[in-house]
């Protein structure tokens, strides 16, 4: 009896992984034949986007393939309170996080008496640049030229992904912990928000929140758990799907102003917490591929190959947000610092080569140096250790 009920549970695994094994290849075969029904529309159907480590912008990088090895290598997050997620230490020869999560900025300043606090996305965090190109550790090796007596480290606070309420999320969490303040915060934010409002039909969530929602409640009811697991599965769940349309322009710019105001009251607030501690902030809005004047070389097609509804929102948004904040010389719209120059700097949508942040770190060091030049207070000494700042000295 015991040989023959081994038997058959041994044959329903097989049918179970055999039938497992099924669904997943319909499952990839119907991904890769049917449309998305989401309505992503490219700007150009015939446009092909560069591979990333073949792109003009960065095609004479001789490290970039070493650089997305290490990257992925790199890759793996852990949830972290408040924020969602940051990544894990990583020691290597191009990329290094320190053990509280924080990509590590290569010092530059001679003997340092105070910091500027970086915040962002990916485009902060480095992606595509050497530990050494990006946009945090150029803007120190600016600072230490032009003005080597104010002694400022900067710290990269960025995260692949983040919109700017993780961003403020970060600050607020980093303030809390003892030690000195920062003398400027800056925040470069914009284009995350945007694809989180194309992903959520709405403006002020993190990216990805429906897969959050779907995974707390799957954790409460059977029902909610094979929703879960149905979404998984998005070649089927394209099958049982009714196409949408391209949204009214009208829509998107309803959608834009929606974005740009969520994105200023959270620049309100940055400002309204940064005052309490004596703090200035500078507010970036983040540059991208859609909103160059005149896309060089391979960019022309990052664009084309985009969703066209993306494409629209992220310059109708950008439009707004600069509209509303008019006469704010603190707060920067960077989305046309590219426009002067005639190399190409993008190698997707919204990441730059590291002369495309040297490009980003000159303007902003200029800002920086205008506005604040007088009045960057030393920070003191360094903070005891505190897992929602960088690790101090920069150790990975």
């Amino acid at each position: 009896m015991l040989k023959k009920l081994f038997a058959g549970i041994g044959q329903s695994w097989q049918v179970a992984g055999l039938s497992l094994l099924l669904l997943i290849l319909v499952d990839r075969g119907l991904a890769a034949l049917l449309p998305d029904p989401g309505g992503w529309t490219p700007m150009d159907p015939a446009a092909v986007a560069p591979d990333r480590t073949r792109a003009a912008a960065v095609a004479d990088d001789d490290w970039i393939g070493d650089y997305w090895r290490e990257h992925r290598a790199a890759k793996d997050t852990a949830w972290r309170s408040w924020v969602y997620w940051r990544r894990g230490p990583h020691a290597g020869e191009i990329i290094n996080v320190d053990a509280h999560g924080f990509r590590v900025t290569p010092p530059a300043a001679h003997d340092p008496r105070g910091e500027i606090w970086v915040f962002g996305g990916s485009l902060v965090w480095g992606t595509g640049n050497r530990d050494q190109g990006t946009l945090p550790a150029q803007i120190e090796q600016i600072l230490a030229e032009r003005a080597p007596e104010l002694g400022l480290r900067v710290l990269n606070f960025g995260e692949s992904g983040y919109v700017s309420r993780q961003s403020l999320a970060a600050f607020d969490s980093a303030l809390r912990c003892a030690g000195p303040r920062p003398a400027l915060a800056v925040f470069i934010d914009g284009a995350n928000d945007v694809y989180a409002a194309l992903q959520a039909g709405r403006a002020g969530l993190p990216q990805n929140e429906a897969n959050r929602v779907l995974e707390f409640d799957s954790g409460r009811d059977a029902l909610a758990a094979l929703r879960s697991l149905a979404r998984r599965f998005d070649g089927i769940a394209r099958l049982a799907a009714t196409p949408q349309t391209e949204p009214e322009e009208a829509a998107i710019s309803v959608l834009a102003e929606a974005v740009a105001s969520d994105y200023l009251a959270t620049v309100r607030h940055a400002r309204a917490i940064a005052a309490q501690y004596g703090i200035p902030t500078v507010h970036v809005w983040q540059p991208t591929v859609m909103d160059r004047a005149d896309p060089r070389a391979d960019e022309a097609a990052i664009v084309g190959s985009s969703a066209r509804r993306h494409v629209l929102l992220q310059r109708a948004a950008r439009a707004a947000a600069a509209r509303a904040g008019a006469g704010d010389p603190a707060l920067v719209d960077a989305g046309g610092v590219y426009d002067a120059t005639n190399e190409p700097v993008f190698f997707d949508f919204v990441h730059v080569s590291e002369r495309g942040q040297r490009l980003l770190a000159e303007h902003l060091a200029t800002v920086i140096l205008g506005q604040f030049g007088g009045e960057l207070t030393p920070a003191g000494a360094p903070p005891p250790a505190c897992t929602e700042r960088p690790v101090a000295g920069g150790i990975p």
